[in-house]
């Protein structure tokens, strides 16, 4: 759940705590009239048969204070085309994946901050494939946060992402759907809390808040020149 905040991984991860195997049973509970059933239905649902009921963000919530599966490596700087950044490394205990934030001006308990959550992609941001517009985005983010001298760009490292988003863009053009958990924890760590998410595609992020994220704007991403 900390990579990807979603129910499914939670079934696992539940179990996982439980000390059983890491695996679960996915399941929709409907209404007699045939509807899903939401929170209130779920609350009676569960007091009928006896059953326990808690939510991914409890679950998340408990893992963040029993565990840390991102960490700082480091701190530097770098003059970029749109001036100076300060740099936070973060590494993986668990699987040594690097990511990186580059962070424009004093944002530690700001609100409303600019963020950019950027998942990595070898041949568009280095080389600049013309078929997806990975490097365009990340210039027009920098750009931004540039713009209002205050802001995040999160780089994520996201082992095999990158080329599935190229592939995704050649064949459907469709935005992949990026994992936040890594992204909210590093967010958390620059000690944010109200942010407005820079995107050209936006969705309903889930998740977030568990980490003490939230997301009050969606704003789309002008091309730099």
């Amino acid at each position: 759940m900390l990579v990807r905040a979603g129910q499914t991984e939670a079934s696992v991860d539940l179990a996982r705590m439980a000390g059983l195997a890491p695996g679960g049973v996915i399941c929709e509970i409907m209404n007699d009239d045939g509807s899903m059933a939401r929170v209130p239905q779920l609350t009676e649902f569960c007091k009928r048969h006896d059953l326990k009921m808690i939510s991914v963000a409890s679950l998340i919530r408990y893992r963040l204070e029993t565990e840390q599966l991102v960490e700082r490596a480091s701190e530097g700087c770098i003059e970029t085309e749109f001036g100076s950044f300060k740099t936070v490394s973060y590494v993986s205990p668990i699987n040594g994946e690097a990511h990186l934030a580059l962070v424009r001006g004093d944002v530690a308990h700001k609100p409303n901050v600019l963020v950019r959550m950027h998942a990595r992609c070898l041949l568009g941001d280095v080389f600049g494939s013309q078929q997806c517009d990975c490097q365009q985005t990340l210039r027009g983010s920098l750009a931004r946060i540039a713009e209002e001298d205050a802001g995040v760009l999160v780089y994520l490292h996201q082992t095999g992402l990158g080329a599935r988003k190229h592939y995704a863009a050649m064949d459907s053009h469709a935005p992949p759907q990026d994992e936040t958990g890594i992204g909210a924890q590093i967010l958390a760590d620059l000690q944010l809390s109200t942010i407005r998410l820079l995107t050209n595609h936006p969705r309903k992020v889930i998740g977030v808040d568990a980490f003490g994220i939230e997301i009050v704007q969606q704003v789309p991403i002008d091309k730099a020149s």
